[in-house]
């Protein structure tokens, strides 16, 4: 099995809610699809879908339920939990699959349902 154990800091880094701690994860020309959304590429546009989101809820917290590297990808399951700008909550399932290269995620799918946090914003 691949060791990827740096992804262990990803969701804690993406919990704080600073780009910046999460975008030291990713290389230059990563590649990030979110949910059905459109793929984008670059830390630039990437720091954009992470700056939006935070200005949208006051935290987030994941929980990792298990996860499992093979070759250069690793898979990431568990719940997250967004507490929202009115103090209600939202936990939902989520899956994030990377592809690794060089101790970095050079690409990043997120597999959630966000509707019902977006559809309260």
């Amino acid at each position: 099995m691949a060791d990827h154990s740096f992804l262990e800091s990803f969701s804690p880094a993406i919990d704080t809610m600073v780009t910046d701690n999460v975008i030291d994860f990713l290389t230059e020309e990563c590649m990030l699809q979110a949910g059905n959304a459109e793929r984008i590429f670059g830390k630039s546009a990437i720091r954009a879908v992470f700056d939006n989101l935070y200005g949208t809820i006051q935290t987030i917290h994941h929980q990792i339920d298990d996860h499992f590297s093979v070759g250069d990808k690793a898979v990431y399951r568990g719940t997250v939990t967004y507490t929202r700008r009115d103090g209600s909550t939202l936990t939902v399932p989520f899956c994030d699959v990377f592809r690794i290269k060089d101790e970095k995620i050079c690409e990043y799918f997120i597999y959630i349902d966000w509707h019902e946090l977006s559809s309260s914003l």
